[in-house]
């Protein structure tokens, strides 16, 4: 397991894993240090809109960010049927726990560097209140939840597929379904589950159209919801291994 893990990272650094995940990260904190936050209101609740914000930003990247690394993570192996010749050398179920490894890393390398910028983004513009622990501590565990069902998922249709077209054609379609399905009722929304970071969301918002005013909400959060993502990742972790051992030799 240690040498496959050992291969699997030197395959990243080949093909530039890192910065990858460093344009994902970066892409979302550019786009939070883009909103409007200069009256003193706005200072005030400034990370409950961050809070508010950074799932629905997730909704339209995050898809098509997962499908991108998961179908990296298995392109060398569906170029030229390497796959016969890898599987002579390494057994099938180390190939997938280590590549299932990685991706779980990256996952937590990109959530870890998204939240920290969001953040500094939120000291930098001089947000009042403290940014609540809880809530971000949440917002980090729904986004890992959904991000590795999104993962375990492309990463299932990248190894059945003859290309990774297939994966990055589901990653497109998600992260432009995602931008309608963040404002689609929740009910609705539940049937989208690369959807479910603003179901996950612990902030909600209150808009008075008469006075024009926002009030931020500390929303319920769903537990059943997140334990249903991360149970989702699972069997599409399952179901892809399956593929990978049922591969020919």
């Amino acid at each position: 397991m240690r040498r496959a893990l050992e291969a699997e990272l030197r395959k990243g650094r080949r093909r530039h894993d890192a910065a990858v995940i460093l344009a994902l990260a970066l892409f979302v904190v550019l786009w939070a240090a883009n909103m409007n936050m200069r009256t003193e209101d706005a200072l005030a609740t400034g990370y409950d809109a961050l809070l508010y914000g950074l799932p629905i930003m997730h909704t339209v990247v995050m898809p098509l960010g997962m499908a991108v690394l998961a179908s990296r993570r298995f392109d060398m192996e569906t170029q030229g049927e390497n796959c016969k010749l890898l599987f002579t050398l390494q057994e099938p179920g180390s190939l997938f726990w280590a590549k299932a490894t990685v991706l779980t890393a990256e996952n937590a390398l990109l959530v870890g560097l998204e939240l920290a910028g969001a953040l500094l983004v939120g000291r930098a513009k001089g947000f009042t209140a403290s940014p609540p622990a809880g809530d971000w501590a949440w917002l980090a565990f729904g986004t890992l939840a959904v991000n590795g069902m999104l993962l375990m998922l492309f990463f299932t249709l990248s190894v059945r597929g003859r290309t990774q077209l297939t994966a990055l054609g589901g990653g497109v379609i998600a992260s432009l379904l995602g931008v309608f399905s963040a404002y689609m009722p929740e009910k609705l929304m539940l049937l989208m589950p690369w959807g479910w970071y603003v179901p996950l969301s612990p902030m909600r918002m209150d808009w008075d159209a008469q006075t024009r005013i926002c009030t931020f909400i500390p929303d319920a959060r769903s537990v059943p919801l997140l334990l249903c993502a991360a149970a989702l990742a699972l069997v599409f972790g399952a179901l892809a291994r399956r593929s990978i051992c049922g591969r020919e030799m």
